[in-house]
């Protein structure tokens, strides 16, 4: 915010009128809304004030997709709420974390694939409970930027790390990567996916190009295709896992 003109947040902040309604909309009415509205065109909710804030819908994504994302939506809304009569701010929150959350699950396992024992004390359940159970007038302020962190590991982080003041951008990370394995990336295009009728090749890969070249766009939804045809790579490539409901033993008994 500091390298922005501060007229366009006022002319947001302007449109508070049609961001409170949609704050006062239950989550089951967010759904059903969401249902209708998933996959069409224009819809961009980068910024504003939603449930479920959506990017655009790619356009390498093939129609069979959009109806999927309709499917689930609506059996979402036919869901029983698991955690009813919550604070909109306080169930939106919990979203957030459960996401993040199985980010960082998954960045685990794929560090131990390569041997690698990664640990994320930021999201420890003692942590999270501590942060949540402050009350609001002992919390700090809004422009100090993770003093609790700052605070509980004072001596162990690098002093730059802890003298921060705002967040960096991974961006040109991605899009440098995105550069580098742009011939591996593109394998990616025609496979699984564009089987099921999901992407269309063509169209990601001409995306994908755009990107590398550094294009900005939304990176989530491609990343996320990627992700997915990589997933279903190895799946076809490697065995299949063999259950048993046998324990393991110990090789030291």
């Amino acid at each position: 915010m500091r390298h922005h003109e501060v007229l366009p947040f006022l002319a947001d902040a302007a449109k508070a009128a049609k961001a409170a309604k949609a704050a006062k909309a239950s989550r089951r009415q967010a759904l059903a809304n969401l249902a209708r509205t998933v996959g069409t065109s224009g819809r961009n909710d980068h910024g504003h004030v939603r449930w479920f804030p959506l990017l655009p819908f790619p356009a390498w994504a093939e129609p069979t997709a959009r109806r999927l994302l309709v499917q689930a939506t609506r059996e979402a809304v036919a869901a029983p709420d698991t955690l009813p009569g919550l604070d909109g701010s306080v169930r939106v929150l919990v979203d957030e974390i459960r996401e993040v959350a199985r980010t960082a699950a998954a960045d685990a396992q794929l560090a131990a694939s390569c041997g690698i024992d990664v640990h994320n004390p930021f999201l420890d359940a003692a942590v999270m409970d501590t942060v949540l159970r402050t009350p609001i007038d002992q919390r700090p302020p809004l422009h100090a930027y993770k003093p609790q962190l700052s605070q509980a590991m004072a001596g162990l982080l690098a002093p730059a790390v802890a003298a921060r003041t705002t967040k960096g951008s991974f961006d040109a990370d991605h899009y440098a990567g995105l550069r580098a394995n742009l011939p591996d990336l593109l394998a990616l295009t025609d496979g699984h996916l564009a089987g099921l009728g999901l992407i269309n090749p063509t169209a990601l890969g001409h995306t994908l190009r755009g990107a590398a070249a550094g294009i900005p766009m939304p990176l989530a939804t491609l990343e996320q295709a990627l992700a997915a045809e990589a997933w279903l790579v190895a799946h076809h490539r490697d065995p299949a896992p063999a259950w048993t409901s046998e324990p393991a033993r110990s090789t030291h008994d």
